[in-house]
């Protein structure tokens, strides 16, 4: 029997905005319980019948970028029918895809330079291709796609000038990586059930959100509150969005010294970030990463402790790889998260974390940084779409192809009017 034909689509479906606490059933919620954003699914079939699954759900207002703007870079992409047989190709030979290997082969290179030529500026639309090509290409060598990253680590072409790649002696470990949970400080009720809800499921690292002028003085109390309630044994992540000045930075930096944060997250906008000299607690960048050459200089800064990769707002899992193993090569470290996509995105940066992990310097799953991954309340909009990668408070490596995730139940809830 001849082979089916090969095909792409797009599917459009609704996913709550920021965490989703409050969401349950985007087909049973009403509007007014939770507001809601689009988001898409993209879709490559080869001939076999096997799908990879990208997704290009954006925050407009952490990147910029609307999902209407994604929908249009990838809606040129599927009228491009010999881009989509050059993707189908690439996938079909996984070890000659140019940002996983060697970069020998002229027309995997060529279909790459292509795929950034339709897709324009779209960061989210290259994500969600990405994706599904790797998706695609994972599956059809039956391996998890944080295998096909670690089988192609040691070809990636970086800077000589930045050290060595870690040697690896075998791949994530099987007892799995602690995940960061991600608290509000809103008030005192909040921040504590949070907590201490976090802390009953086995989470010992938090992440808070911090604001600027007097916002800052009572979420400072809030966590102060939060150490002496849980103690010295408990991590804390801290995120100021550069929302701060650099005269206030170097105050709330000292002030947040007491506290012994793991990292504070963009305490200043863009440039800002290396003109912050010396910090008393450690610095990670996050939104700054977007710009290759600010993150290039960032590499240089003793206070950058950390990266945080995003998939969808670095523009996919080739690039946060490729940063992620030179930021590993200066010392750095990472830890990768999402962008409150639903499963397909949050699945894809599970095994990217567990891709970059193995290489993690300090070695080992319990001396390794906790993942950015907690099971956040979007995902419970498609409580029959489970992430597998996810195990209580735990990132572990799951038996399964590509991703892992089958969004069927996402793709039949959108129906027909989801399908573009």
């Amino acid at each position: 029997m001849s082979d089916a034909p090969a095909r792409a689509r797009l599917v459009r479906f609704r996913l709550p905005t920021g965490d989703g606490r409050n969401g349950s059933d985007p087909a049973t919620v009403s509007s007014n319980v939770t507001s809601w954003r689009t988001g898409f699914l993209l879709e490559i079939r080869d001939g076999q019948g096997r799908s990879g699954w990208g997704e290009a759900s954006p925050l407009a207002a952490y990147s910029g970028e609307r999902p209407v703007e994604a929908a249009s870079a990838l809606l040129r992409l599927l009228a491009d029918g010999e881009a989509i047989t050059a993707l189908l190709r690439a996938a079909e030979t996984p070890e000659t895809l140019p940002w996983l290997g060697k970069t020998g082969d002229s027309a995997a290179a060529s279909t790459f330079a292509r795929l950034d030529d339709l897709l324009g500026i779209s960061v989210a639309a290259r994500n969600a291709v990405i994706s599904a090509v790797t998706d695609l290409a994972s599956r059809r060598v039956g391996i998890p796609t944080h295998e096909l990253l670690l089988r192609f680590a040691a070809d990636l072409e970086l800077p000589d000038s930045e050290g060595s790649i870690p040697s690896l002696e075998s791949g994530p470990a099987a007892s799995g990586y602690q995940v960061n949970a991600l608290i509000p400080l809103s008030d005192r009720t909040a921040a504590l059930t949070a907590a201490r809800d976090a802390h009953a499921r086995g989470i010992r690292v938090l992440k808070a959100k911090l604001g600027p002028g007097e916002r800052f003085d009572r979420e400072f109390e809030l966590l102060r509150l939060l150490r002496g309630e849980l103690g010295d044994g408990l991590g804390l992540r801290l995120d100021a969005n550069g929302t701060w000045s650099l005269s206030e930075a170097r105050v709330n930096l000292e002030r947040l010294a007491e506290l012994h944060p793991e990292y504070v997250e963009e305490p200043v906008r863009g440039d800002e970030m290396t003109e912050l000299g010396d910090s008393p607690v450690p610095l990670a960048a996050d939104e700054s990463l977007r710009d290759p050459e600010l993150a290039s200089r960032l590499l240089g800064e003793p206070s950058v402790s950390a990266f945080i990769l995003k998939p969808t707002s670095l523009g996919g899992l080739d690039r946060c790889f490729d940063l992620g193993l030179r930021a590993i090569r200066h010392g750095r470290r990472c830890v990768v998260t999402h962008s409150f996509e639903g499963p397909v995105g949050h699945g894809a940066a599970c095994e990217l974390a567990l891709g970059l992990a193995p290489f993690d310097r300090d070695g080992g799953a319990e001396r390794s940084l906790a993942q950015g991954l907690d099971r956040i309340g979007v995902l419970d909009a498609w409580a029959d779409v489970p992430v597998p990668q996810l195990r209580g408070s735990l990132l572990v490596p799951a038996e399964v192809s590509g991703h892992g995730i089958d969004p069927s139940p996402l793709v039949d809830r959108a129906g027909g009017d989801g399908v573009i």
